[in-house]
């Protein structure tokens, strides 16, 4: 683990004055970008339980969504 920053992920159409409801670490290991994103307002205990954890490879850019 060589690096953890916290911050508030941007989504797409989401209006600018309102703020996301998740946080994310992102940590990089063996060169590999490893960011969990879980809820803003949850106890320590229960983030354990409402996460979800992505690498690189599980984004793509979002003009190949539309």
């Amino acid at each position: 683990m060589t690096e953890s920053t916290r911050g508030t992920p941007v989504a797409g159409g989401l209006d600018a004055d309102q703020p996301s409801q998740l946080q994310h670490v992102t940590v990089e290991r063996d060169d590999v970008a490893v960011c969990t994103m879980f809820p803003r307002e949850i106890g320590e205990d229960a983030v354990s339980e409402q996460w979800i954890t992505a690498t690189a490879d599980s984004f793509v850019p979002l003009v190949q969504q539309r």
